[in-house]
């Protein structure tokens, strides 16, 4: 026998990708652990293609060789075996590359390089601390004009609500009582309606009117829910909802108060002494992916770019295509944002290190409980270590999520409360 090792084959799965635009269709192939370069595409074709479908995690189905446009990745010329599928609804099946190269033969199809290997994309920094370094540096690429030193002077940041500063200012003041906060409250009539209607809604399920913030606090909410709430409501009244981002986030701030709602059942469920302030789990989850918005708000032209891709790799969390195409996360220019605005530490840094796994850092309980909540919403089995660190079990998790979902229409009136506001 020889003991000479035999080298394995190169096995790669693809992704299948529909683009269009107005004058036709393309196919597109490329290994699944890369992120498809839209920028490539469009400098092939010298056209701009935009995704047919709107967010497909499983790809789209295979469009029968030689009658339609394909660009396949030319990485794939590399690989011993292509492992391919006709349609999310079946397995997949391996070909040998004479076997895949032989079915794409033709006029039609052609190999280029149009994707970008996961393992040359770079990651975020790993402390917040140096989070204004790294988004300055990825500003720098984007400004043609002198760059200004600091980050708050690059960008153009919306000024923060009065009403939310007023809070802000509470939330530091240890001897501040619910007299304070009604008074601070009921300076801006709309907040104070907003506060109302949400204590009075079904999800609470209370007894009997709710005719005060004093009642929404007593009665309902509690202190800290209140005066966190009023203040996720008061900073998302300065942001609107951006027009063009990908078309999965149409339900932006149904996801926001989704997370919120569960963020507050799963810190409920937690050991008791051990669980963070419900206000700050409350306002973890409203807040969870308020970077989104900033980066529309700040960076619209980059944004648009964002959104073709997230769109085109919804295979791909969407931080790893942030770092490809802006050199940031969104939770690093949240949190940052949020630190800016003088939010306490707890919320931006669970904001922040809310898609960094084995996070055991300062907060990590609120940072764990937003992984956990990104996990059940995306159908995700729970990972034990995130349960462990949270003192829950799957089944507690699985009933609080079920929960917030058999609530769906009621937060979608809550939700309404938000976009009224706008």
């Amino acid at each position: 026998m020889s003991d000479q090792s035999v080298e394995q084959p190169i096995s790669t799965r693809v992704r299948i990708v529909h683009l269009a635009d107005h004058t036709g269709k393309l196919q597109v192939i490329f290994p699944y652990e890369s992120m498809l370069d839209m920028a490539a595409i469009s400098r092939l074709t010298k056209r701009r293609f935009d995704p047919v479908a709107n967010y497909n995690i499983e790809g789209d189905p295979l469009i029968k060789p030689n009658s339609c446009s394909t660009i396949i990745d030319q990485s794939l010329l590399e690989s011993d075996v292509i492992e391919l599928r006709s349609s999310a609804q079946q397995s997949y099946k391996s070909y040998s590359k004479d076997e895949f190269s032989g079915r794409f033969q033709g006029p039609l199809s052609r190999y280029e390089k149009i994707a970008i290997p996961l393992s040359e994309i770079a990651k975020p920094v790993a402390d917040l601390s140096q989070d204004p370094e790294q988004m300055q540096a990825a500003l720098g690429k984007f400004q043609s004009m002198r760059l200004q030193a600091r980050l708050e002077e690059t960008l153009e940041i919306p000024p923060l609500p009065a009403s939310s500063h007023r809070i802000i200012q509470l939330c530091s003041n240890e001897n501040a009582g619910t007299d304070d906060l009604c008074d601070v409250i009921s300076l801006d009539p709309s907040l104070s309606a907003q506060v109302i209607s949400w204590a009075s809604s079904p999800y609470y399920g209370v007894r009997g009117e709710i005719e005060s913030v004093e009642d929404a606090i007593i009665r309902v909410l509690g202190f800290d829910m209140v005066m966190n709430l009023a203040l996720g409501l008061s900073m998302g009244s300065a942001f609107q909802l951006p027009q063009n981002g990908p078309r999965h986030y149409e339900d932006f701030w149904l996801s926001a108060v989704s997370h919120a709602v569960l963020m507050e059942e799963l810190v409920r469920k937690m050991p008791s002494g051990e669980r963070p302030r419900l206000g700050h789990a409350y306002l973890s989850g409203l807040l969870h992916n308020f970077g989104y918005l900033a980066i529309a708000v700040v960076l619209p032209p980059h944004f648009a770019i964002l959104s073709r891709y997230i769109e085109a790799n919804a295979h791909l969390p969407t931080a790893v295509i942030e770092m490809q195409t802006l050199h940031f996360t969104k939770e690093q220019l949240g949190a940052w944002l949020l630190k800016h605005w003088g939010l306490p530490e707890s919320i931006y840094t669970a904001v922040r290190y809310s898609q960094t796994e084995h996070y055991h850092g300062d907060h990590h309980k609120l940072a764990l409980g937003l992984q956990l909540c990104h996990q059940l919403f995306n159908d995700e089995a729970p990972q034990p270590s995130v349960l462990q660190a949270l003192g829950l079990t799957a089944e507690d998790a699985k009933l609080c999520h079920r929960k917030v979902l058999s609530s769906s229409s009621e937060l979608s009136k809550m939700v309404d409360l938000i976009s009224g506001a706008k």
